[in-house]
């Protein structure tokens, strides 16, 4: 039996963004954890005695500050050669010829296959054939794949591409492909990088063929389990493929309904539930939530009062602290909105009148755009994690949601008045 461990997108010293940390020792515990991602593969690698590993691209994040991120890189590598465990790698977009422009000698146990056509290596004493192609530019537009020689007799021929295959919502398209054309090669096992959301089935198993996602979540967009996968093959054939978790900081929304809390302890404890059932769920690796309150409340108008805000804030990631200080709050939204309208009957005229303006905003462009400039430079002052509407996107994308949200808010104090 033969074992090989298929990752990709490591993005080796990547920033994991969007941590409210306070500590400087956390923030450098929480930076690391995409090291930590591969020190863990090179683990499991040797225990489980694979043959080699492949890497899909975007092993780095992008050109290095200095020579120690290849440094350490080599380092784990050299572990490998250790154990007799071969890593052949391709270049994805962060990681392009072009991109990396620092250069390191790879211990003799790494291949790197070319960038300027797609290339085989054949492991003659397991019956492994191994294809491949880098990029070498950023963003290649052209279908890679099509260009892979055909399958070698008699072999277990598995090939490596960094590809967003027909498109993706979150990820740019590059290298694009269809599964057709990866059937179209004969091969046996598509080890595919570039989507950063690991398959829970293979998008087709024969061939196999199949995202492993990365390593480890960097931001709330990659949340749940991240990892590599191990494929076991004896002869020319597939026997199976299992997946094995490789992160030590794990990333969860929280969506807590609250319409039916009455205070702001209640709202309090229906997040420190909520938190410690998630971290437990993690089973001992770090946590970083991201809380949304959401629904129609008794309790809206105080959470609509700054003060009362920033002191809910406040308890929360003391709460947080208090449970495991592997807990990390990535931010705080407040979606919620007032119980009932009906309180606006009285002010229904002056009412009718504010929000004809809102709408007149929304539909006239010009309008929006002058708007986005007076917001701005109150962005740039404002602490993000006071900051409770979505910071995803752009500004323009952003701002027919801000809007809505100051219309629930000037609602809200206009009914708080009318009581």
């Amino acid at each position: 039996m033969t074992k090989f461990i298929h990752t990709a997108d490591l993005h080796i010293d990547s920033p994991l963004r969007g941590l409210a940390v306070r500590d400087e020792a956390m923030m450098r515990r929480v930076q690391r954890a995409t090291r930590t991602a591969l020190e863990r593969i090179v683990d499991l690698a040797i225990e489980q005695q694979v043959e080699f590993i492949l890497i899909a691209g975007d092993l780095f994040d992008g050109d290095w500050k200095d020579m120690h991120s290849g440094q350490w890189v080599a380092g784990q590598f050299r572990r490998l050669a250790d154990a007799d465990i071969g890593v052949y790698y391709i270049r994805g977009n962060h990681d392009a010829v072009s991109q990396i422009q620092r250069k390191i000698r790879w211990p003799d146990n790494v291949v790197e296959l070319p960038h300027d056509d797609p290339a085989t290596i054949t492991l003659e004493d397991i019956g492994v054939a191994i294809h491949g192609q880098g990029f070498a530019d950023r963003e290649v537009m052209i279908d890679l794949a099509a260009k892979y020689p055909q399958r070698i007799g008699g072999m277990f021929n598995v090939a490596m591409l960094h590809t967003s295959l027909t498109g993706s919502e979150h990820h740019d398209t590059y290298a694009p492909t269809t599964i057709e054309t990866l059937r179209g090669r004969g091969y046996d096992y598509w080890a595919l990088g570039h989507i950063h959301l690991r398959n829970l089935e293979p998008l087709s198993t024969e061939p196999y063929v199949a995202y492993s996602g990365n390593p480890q979540g960097r931001h709330i967009r990659e949340p749940g389990a991240k990892g590599c996968l191990i494929a076991e093959i004896e002869g020319d054939s597939l026997k199976d493929v299992t997946f094995h978790s490789t992160d030590s900081l794990r990333w969860q929304e929280l969506v807590l309904d609250v319409s039916q809390e009455t205070s702001l302890e209640g709202v309090l404890a229906q997040a420190s539930s909520a938190i410690q059932a998630g971290h437990a769920q993690h089973q001992g690796l770090g946590s970083a939530f991201r809380l949304t309150f959401c629904g129609a409340t008794k309790v809206h108008q105080q959470l609509s009062d700054l003060i009362k805000r920033n002191e809910v804030l406040l308890e929360i990631h003391n709460t947080a602290e208090a449970i495991d200080d592997e807990i990390w709050i990535e931010k705080i939204r407040f979606e919620t909105q007032p119980e009932s309208h009906g309180m606006f009957q009285d002010t229904h005229d002056l009412w009718g009148s504010i929000s004809q303006q809102f709408d007149k905003v929304q539909a006239d462009t010009e309008a929006t755009k002058q708007l986005e400039e007076l917001v701005k430079p109150v962005l740039d002052k404002v602490s993000a994690q006071h900051i409770t509407l979505s910071d995803d996107g752009t500004l323009d994308e952003r701002m027919p949601q801000w809007i809505t949200a100051a219309e629930e808010l000037l609602r809200s104090r206009l009914g708080a008045a009318n009581e």
